[in-house]
C-alpha cells in the first residue's frame, strides 16, 4: 500500500456497536481502506486509506449507503 492517508468524519446517527460493525463492514470492504476506528460517545469515523486505491467520495457513499451520513 502507497502512502496512507486519514479522514476523519462526524456521522450523528451512530448510537451503538451495531452502528460501529455496520460502518466498519462497510468501509473496510471497500480496496484500499487500511483500517477504520469507529468512536460511538463521540460519533466519530476516523478511516486510514491509500488515496491511490480509494477516494473520499466512496468512503462518503458508503457511510450513506449504510445509514450513517457524514457531516462534511
Amino acid at each position: 500500500m502507497a502512502a496512507t492517508s486519514s479522514l476523519t468524519r462526524t456521522a450523528p446517527d451512530i448510537s451503538c456497536e451495531h452502528c460501529a460493525n455496520a460502518i466498519s463492514g462497510a468501509l473496510s470492504a471497500i480496496d484500499g481502506v487500511a483500517s477504520v476506528a469507529v468512536d460511538v460517545a463521540e460519533k466519530r469515523v476516523d478511516v486510514k486509506y491509500d488515496a491511490a486505491s480509494a477516494s473520499v467520495e466512496q468512503i462518503d457513499a458508503a457511510l450513506e449507503e449504510e445509514g450513517y451520513p457524514p457531516l462534511r
